[in-house]
């Protein structure tokens, strides 16, 4: 879908553009163990939120590794920085829109799954009204 055609679907379906674009290829599908083949077509990528990891920078390559997966459709044109941040299971999202100055900082976002959270970081910057740098 374009970006376009997400700003005219609803919710609903927005988020189930998010769970597909996350869902994992058939090649990992088919090697899940423990999981009806049927059932495990509804997992997909999901955020690390715990906030703790073995080895450091874990839980950061991971996250942004997720959120990357819509860097196509140009989520990070209207940020000079977006960070999403997890400690104990609770998310923050620190932002900075581009040519404005104030840091941003959403911390009411408990509760929030990842396809949420995804869809949160779209109201505010595919879906918004904001200014975004050009890139051609």
């Amino acid at each position: 879908m374009t970006v376009e055609e997400l700003k005219n679907s609803p919710k609903e379906a927005v988020m189930d553009f998010i769970r597909q674009r996350l869902s994992f290829d058939t090649g990992v599908l088919s090697s899940i163990r423990g999981l009806e083949y049927e059932q495990s077509k509804k997992e997909h990528k999901r955020f690390e939120m715990s906030g703790y990891e073995s080895k450091t920078g874990q839980c950061t390559l991971w996250n942004m590794s997720v959120l990357n997966e819509f860097a196509d459709l140009g989520i990070y044109d209207y940020t000079s920085y977006l960070f999403l941040d997890f400690y104990k299971g609770t998310p923050t999202l620190y932002m900075k829109y581009f040519n404005e100055n104030e840091n941003l900082e959403f911390d009411e976002l408990s509760g929030y799954g990842t396809t949420e959270l995804i869809y949160k970081i779209f109201e505010l910057t595919i879906f918004s009204d904001k200014g975004k740098r050009r890139r051609i």
